[in-house]
């Protein structure tokens, strides 16, 4: 299967499902699509880019400072406008989960932290319960895509990032991870993938 063809498939199994029922844009003024930071983006997963071939006017991807495996650079897609909803990268797709890798190479589906400072869903797990469906896609997208052993190599670099996200969680916002409980801030669904 080509990247493209992984790509489409797991696109297709995100297709129709949200993280809620309801439009959860709602709740925060959709604010996982609006940046300060003109900057700000999502870091496609390795290969995706083949999914962009003719981009949109409303995004640009880009190299970021972030580097996986032998020093392989992640390109970023950076929106300037609002974008077309089934042309949105991977990343937008599952936020705000995330598949982490534990150090004893056991991945598993979480709420990212890196999502907390604008997601109620991230902040606010205990009140906002995910829709099992939404959950059910990601864990069948992921069980493709680590197949694949670049993007199991990016999951591990990225399980990094939010290993240090949690620290510095804890550091600055020291009841952060006590208030949420262990059970919110592990695993959503963990498999052997």
């Amino acid at each position: 299967m080509t990247r493209r063809e992984l790509y489409e498939k797991v696109y297709d199994i995100l297709d129709k499902v949200t993280p809620l029922q309801s439009d959860c844009g709602e709740l925060c003024g959709k604010a996982c699509c609006k940046s300060p930071d003109e900057d700000a983006g999502m870091y496609l997963f390795p290969g995706e880019e083949v999914m962009f071939s003719e981009v949109p006017s409303w995004l640009k991807i880009e190299p970021s400072d972030f580097t996986y495996g032998n020093n392989k650079t992640v390109l970023i897609a950076i929106c300037s406008d609002k974008c077309q909803r089934e042309l949105r990268p991977l990343a937008c797709r599952i936020f705000p989960l995330t598949p982490y890798m534990n150090r004893n190479g056991v991945m598993d589906i979480r709420i990212d932290p890196r999502a907390v400072p604008m997601c109620p869903l991230a902040r606010q797990p205990v009140s906002y319960s995910l829709d099992k469906d939404f959950i059910d896609a990601v864990s069948k997208a992921f069980r493709l895509l680590v197949k694949d052993k670049e993007i199991l190599s990016f999951i591990s670099a990225v399980s990094g990032l939010i290993d240090e996200q949690e620290r510095l969680l804890d550091l600055f916002a020291p009841g952060y991870n006590r208030n949420r409980g262990k059970k919110q801030r592990g695993a959503i669904r963990r498999e052997r993938y």
